[in-house]
């Protein structure tokens, strides 16, 4: 599916339909830009610490 054919296709959704898709769609890309911070391997160690 191209994109012209998706915007076709997200006219049809509702407005809240249309609202949850947008919120889907700027989830992905926050996740995609700013992925996730690395874990480093001793972090159970590190925090058994902590208490």
């Amino acid at each position: 599916m191209n994109l012209q054919e998706l915007k076709n296709e997200a006219y049809k959704l509702s407005v809240s339909d249309r609202l949850l898709l947008v919120e889907a769609i700027v989830q992905l890309l926050s996740r995609e830009l700013r992925p996730p911070l690395p874990v480093p391997e001793d972090i159970v160690e590190q925090m058994s610490g902590l208490h």
